[in-house]
Parts: structure tokens; sequence; C-alpha cells
């Protein structure tokens, strides 16, 4: 638990990312989904960007191209065929964070 704290302390816009990555990819759990999309306008009023959804506010306020999720699946599908041809199974959790962490975060 503290190493959730930890990845999210001073950067709350990573919170949103690991879960727009996890929601791309049919891995966020209800919990938070439900969360999010009950709170779009809060998410909205946050990032000061507009969207009509949660993800949409995201991929707005990081000037996401408009294929944004279709590119994280891509990226996830060649992911896992890579665990499965080496004999491992694909993490969903620890690779939207190297993927938020790599792409997103300096």
């Amino acid at each position: 638990m503290s190493e959730t704290i930890d990845r999210y302390a001073g950067a709350p816009m990573v919170r949103f990312l690991d879960a727009y990555v996890l929601d791309a990819i049919g891995a966020l759990d209800d919990a938070t989904r439900d969360t999010m999309d009950r709170n779009v306008s809060r998410i909205r009023q946050a990032l000061q960007v507009e969207g009509d959804t949660w993800q949409e506010v995201v991929e707005t306020a990081m000037a996401m191209p408009d294929d944004a999720a279709d590119g994280v699946r891509t990226s996830w599908e060649m992911f896992v065929d890579e665990c499965f041809r080496a004999g491992q199974t694909p993490d969903a959790l620890a690779w939207s964070h190297a993927l938020v962490d790599a792409r997103f975060r300096s």
C-alpha cells in the first residue's frame, strides 16, 4: 500500500494515467472505474480541460492523439505475446506502471 501512496505523492496525474492505461487494456478494477466515472466533473475541474468521459479528459490534458487507447492496447498485446513466448505470465499493473513511467514521467 505504501508503494502506491509513494507512487502518487506529488504526482496526481500519474493516478489518472495509470487508470487510463489499465482501462485501455481492460484491466481496471470495477471500483476504480466506477469512482472515475462518478467524478468526471471533478476531474475536468482539476485538470482544467473538457471531455465527456474521464478518459477523454485525461487524453486532452496530456495532448494524446485520438488513437492513444488503441496504441496502448496494441503495445499490451505485443507484451502479452512476448511474455507467453518466454513462458512468463504478463502483469498488467507492473506493465502499466512501466509504460506510464517511460512515457509521461521525467
